[in-house]
């Protein structure tokens, strides 16, 4: 499968965690359901969002899907705001070019099943890729359909752990439910 790379910037990012989990930098969750999107039970993602506000968008998806609220939740359930730094090259499927690039459909993620993206992380992965940048699934189901600007404002990066030159470092960590909505004058996406 064809791909575009891009350069993944050192910066903060940001992974939704139940807030009971021991080591949120552990992939290996990613690998015991198989409807993952960038990933197969036979090779780990780190599922990171590359803005606030994506990880605003996650969250909320997820409470929408399984029809609850943060006060239905066990404290060691709730979702927890990671923040992580990391660097490296990922294969594009934020922009029109890396969307067109990988084979998806210029509206991508509608459309396109997990079936689909699953089968193309396995050829990245099994090349070296280093993970995926893509736009939000999550904000998409939301409504969201801007995908124009910086594409930290709208996309979500599955890291494959064991092709990564340099290891994700968690930097910090909210486990209140302010993180969940946006602060004074800071737009929102989803």
């Amino acid at each position: 499968m064809s791909r575009r790379t891009l350069k993944h910037a050192k910066g903060t990012l940001y992974r939704v965690v139940r807030a009971g989990w021991d080591d949120p930098l552990d992939a290996s969750f990613s690998q015991r359901a198989g409807d993952r999107r960038w990933n197969t039970v036979e090779f780990p993602a780190l599922y990171c969002c590359c803005s606030l506000p994506v990880a605003r968008g996650i969250a909320r998806d997820l409470f929408k899907l399984a029809g609850i609220e943060w006060e239905d939740l066990q404290p060691a359930w709730r979702p927890r705001l990671v923040d992580l730094t990391w660097e490296g090259e990922v294969v594009d499927v934020s922009t029109p070019e890396g969307i067109a690039e990988a084979g998806f459909p210029p509206d991508y993620p509608a459309g396109v099943s997990k079936r689909l993206t699953r089968a193309a992380a396995t050829q990245w992965h099994e090349a070296g890729d280093e993970g995926v940048a893509c736009r939000s699934a999550s904000l998409w189901r939301l409504g969201f359909s801007d995908w124009t600007g910086l594409h930290s404002r709208w996309s979500e990066l599955a890291i494959f752990v064991e092709n990564c030159g340099t290891r994700p470092v968690w930097t910090g960590h909210r486990d209140d439910p302010f993180w969940l909505s946006p602060g004074p004058g800071e737009p929102e996406a989803g």
